[in-house]
């Protein structure tokens, strides 16, 4: 018969080093529309013109849509003074975002051919993504504007709490200064240790931009994305600039 001693200790055991295992693993990130992953591509174009940026696009999205693909958006150049803190598109390149449905996502193989194997066209970098924040699922809620793609990677450990911060702070933030986070995306790059995401923003223009970036105007998400920041992998990342096609 099994001491009452040696039961009672293993219940104890049990209650304290399961739990623990447990709440060890860093729960996923939560999903702003489950079933999709967002395909992020951008091209370059020759000759350098509208009339063939157009014609590249269209044909692509043409593939894109027979194959299940959803669009999203046209990311094109902006214009931005020189001294902007912004990488940004030529005029001869274009961003594709593109959602596409998780039970038929084989079908990027059609697109993907399709974008390099035209002769005018370069494949700058082609990027998978999950989106964890919307504001309007599958249509972006702005036209034209000044668009920031900001990229910020996090440790695993910090993640979920940047993302907490990050929808507090925007309460405040996007009535204030008119400006609106459209979308938040997780870059699916295989790592297991830190996350990558990318916050795209619309602002009314360049001005509208730099107005937000006097800190000391709208305390209450200043102060959030003060805590925030001191989370991120110092050097990741890049901001680049766009307007919307």
């Amino acid at each position: 018969m099994k001491s009452p001693h040696l039961a009672t200790l293993f219940q104890i055991l049990i209650l304290f080093i399961f739990p623990l295992s447990i709440h060890a693993q860093t729960p996923p990130l939560p999903s702003a529309l489950d079933g999709y992953t967002f395909s992020y591509s951008i091209l370059e174009v020759e000759p350098n013109d509208i009339a063939s940026l157009e014609s590249v696009r269209n044909e692509l999205l043409a593939v894109a849509t027979a194959s299940g693909g959803i669009v999203y958006a046209t990311w094109t150049a902006t214009e931005m003074p020189a001294d902007a803190p912004f990488a940004g598109l030529s005029k001869n390149q274009m961003g594709l975002m593109l959602a596409w449905p998780n039970d038929g996502l084989e079908q990027t193989e059609q697109y993907d051919i399709a974008m390099q194997s035209k002769d005018r066209v370069t494949l700058v970098s082609n990027r998978m993504f999950e989106a964890v924040y919307l504001s309007a699922g599958l249509e972006v809620p702005r036209a034209k504007g000044f668009y920031v793609h900001r990229e910020e990677r996090y440790s695993m450990d910090d993640v979920h709490e940047a993302l907490r911060l990050s929808r507090e702070a925007w309460e405040t933030w996007e009535p204030y200064w008119g400006a609106q986070v459209i979308g938040l995306f997780r870059e699916l790059d295989g790592s297991e240790e830190t996350v990558n995401l990318n916050r795209i923003a619309w602002y009314p223009s360049y001005d509208g931009w730099l107005a937000t970036r006097n800190f000391s105007e709208e305390m209450e998400s200043t102060k959030r994305f003060q805590q925030r920041n001191r989370m991120i992998i110092r050097g990741s990342g890049i901001a680049i600039a766009t307007d919307r096609l």
